[in-house]
């Protein structure tokens, strides 16, 4: 059983950084965003936001800008962190209790 619950540990770590790496594309992408009519970071805005639009498309579907915000970042912000102290730390924490 113990494999078992060493596979889960390390499921549950491995997910806890991709979100990590997906909450990182959403900030930066946010701040570019700021800057994106510069020719010289559009590049950079428009890769970042390509990755950062995996989570914040589906949102932004189902909540419209309120005017010229765009609330969809800090909205898969939370969702990502619910996720991540939800779903992904009872992986976890199963993980160790099958040990």
């Amino acid at each position: 059983m113990f494999i078992l619950g060493n596979f889960l540990i390390g499921l549950g770590y491995s997910l806890r950084v991709l979100i990590n790496i997906e909450m990182f594309f959403i900030v930066i992408s946010a701040v570019l965003s700021w800057f994106s009519y510069y020719s010289n970071v559009q590049s950079i805005y428009y890769y970042f936001q390509s990755i950062a639009d995996i989570i914040e498309k589906p949102i932004r579907k189902l909540i419209p800008r309120i005017g010229p915000v765009d609330i969809s970042p800090m909205v898969a912000i939370v969702v990502l962190v619910f996720f991540d102290r939800f779903l992904i730390q009872s992986i976890i924490e199963l993980g160790y209790y099958i040990k």
